[in-house]
């Protein structure tokens, strides 16, 4: 396969290509120039590897119904949202062809391109939101079929401080945002405090690995009440309504890779109506008005040191 027709235009050069089962085309790469007529204009996919700091992926790839579903660029191209005009290496899309992904830039990290030579590449973008306005450099824009943010991905080395409904937080990673612009998730730099109907919890993941920031620790419900955290620090103390007691902690595990070093394992605790549901490897359900909680700190440390004892039960 060398030439293909598509509802975007003939392609040519294709160097290789996958199909579906009913022989349509799911994904290529191209060798020489094409320039295919989009919504957003006509674009170049990407048919050139530098070799050094671009990714040399599939050019472009298509759902079954023979809509675009990602285009990598040849170059940096002006692409118009909703929420103004962004630059774009790689764009992905949702079945309609409405935009779901916009990444600026498209490197790899090598030897010979850093994270940080990425970065200085970076441009960076203002946001306004009703929760705080900002101007940062972004790894990727993720929007909602009606063109509105759905969520944003900061570099590692970034933070932005928001008005969240539980005060004025720093954020690391990246942010959530509902439809109507409400913040829907964020991701603390470091333990917040925060009063839910059990009591106040410090909320924070300390194994955080900062993907994307599509899913964060910290979850509202768009009336602002908590939906649910993440706790590397605090205890809870549940007594159900037949007076049985429970204990949650985060806790440790031994690393993958060196079982001399235990991992922290936090709680992830969620509020959904009158019911609170605790997580520590096994979700424990409790009725909020016919049980009792109680909550303290007790600051963990990521990667302490297996004490060799005869089992981690043993470490409380």
């Amino acid at each position: 396969m060398n030439e293909l027709a598509t509802k975007y235009g003939m392609l040519s050069g294709i160097s290789s290509a996958e199909v579906y089962p009913d022989g349509s085309i799911k994904e290529c790469i191209l060798g020489e120039e094409n320039s295919i007529n989009t919504l957003y204009g006509a674009l170049i996919p990407q048919y050139e590897n530098d070799g050094v700091r671009r990714k040399y992926i599939n050019s472009l790839s298509f759902y079954q119904n023979g809509n675009l579903k990602s285009i990598s660029l040849q170059s940096q191209t002006d692409i118009s949202t909703e929420v103004g005009t962004i630059p774009a290496e790689l764009v992905t899309f949702y079945e309609d062809e409405s935009i779901h992904r916009i990444f600026p830039l498209n490197g790899k990290m090598s030897g010979y391109w850093t994270e940080e030579d990425e970065y200085e590449l970076a441009r960076e973008f203002q946001f306004e939101f009703s929760f705080g306005t900002f101007k940062k450099k972004i790894i990727c824009i993720q929007f909602y079929e009606n063109g509105s943010i759905k969520s944003l991905t900061f570099w590692p080395k970034d933070t932005v401080t928001l008005q969240t409904p539980t005060g004025m937080t720093e954020t690391r990673i990246g942010i959530a945002v509902y439809p109507n612009g409400q913040i829907k998730s964020v991701e603390p730099v470091e333990p917040v405090p925060v009063d839910t109907c059990i009591g106040r919890i410090h909320a924070f993941d300390a194994n955080a690995i900062g993907i994307h920031g599509d899913i964060n620790s910290l979850n509202f419900y768009e009336d602002g009440r908590i939906k649910s955290l993440i706790t590397s620090t605090d205890r809870i103390e549940a007594i159900d309504h037949d007076g049985n007691k429970k204990i949650f902690k985060p806790s440790y595990k031994p690393n993958l890779f060196n079982e001399s070093i235990m991992d922290l394992v936090p709680l992830k605790i969620d509020f959904d109506d009158n019911k609170v549901m605790i997580d520590d490897g096994t979700e424990h359900e409790y009725s909020i008005d016919r049980c009792s909680f109680s909550i303290t700190r007790v600051v963990k440390e990521a990667g302490s040191k297996c004490s060799g004892c005869s089992g981690c039960s043993a470490c409380g």
